[in-house]
C-alpha cells in the first residue's frame, strides 16, 4: 500500500506539471483530461488510504522522485500507461486482497484509464 499510495499521490502533481504545460494539437483536450484526472485522483487515494489504515494501520509513505517536464502528448500517455501497469502490478498485493480495498482501486484505475482514452482519441 505504500508504494501505491505514494505513486498515486505523486501522479496528481505529474499530472497537474502535464495539464500546465501540454501545448500544440490537441492541447486542450490533454488540458482539460489532466485537469479531471488531478482533480479527482487525491480524493479516490485518500479514500482508499484511510480504509486501508482502518484496517491495517498507518502507512509510511515511500519516496517518489522527480517530475518530468516532457509534454508532449505521446510522452503524457505513456506516463498513464505506466501507472496503468504499476497499479495492475501494486494491486496484486496480498495486504490489498480486500474486496473493499480492490473495489477502491477499480475506481482509480477507471479514473486513470478514463483519463488515457481522452489523451488519445479525443484530440
Amino acid at each position: 500500500m505504500e508504494e501505491l499510495a505514494s505513486i498515486l499521490f505523486h501522479s496528481r502533481t505529474q499530472a497537474h506539471v502535464f495539464h500546465l504545460g501540454v501545448s500544440g494539437a490537441g492541447a486542450y483536450a490533454a488540458h482539460v483530461a489532466l485537469q479531471g484526472y488531478y482533480e479527482e485522483i487525491v480524493g479516490l487515494t485518500d479514500g482508499l488510504v484511510e480504509s486501508y489504515q482502518g484496517k491495517n494501520g498507518l502507512i509510511e509513505f515511500k519516496p517518489v522522485i522527480g517530475l518530468d517536464n516532457n509534454c508532449d502528448t505521446r510522452n503524457i500517455i505513456a506516463y498513464f500507461d505506466k501507472i496503468c501497469a504499476i497499479v495492475r502490478t501494486l494491486r496484486q498485493a496480498p495486504d490489498l486482497a480486500d474486496s473493499f480495498l480492490q473495489n477502491q482501486i477499480d475506481t482509480v484505475e477507471d479514473l486513470i484509464y478514463s483519463t488515457k482514452y481522452k489523451l488519445v482519441n479525443l484530440q
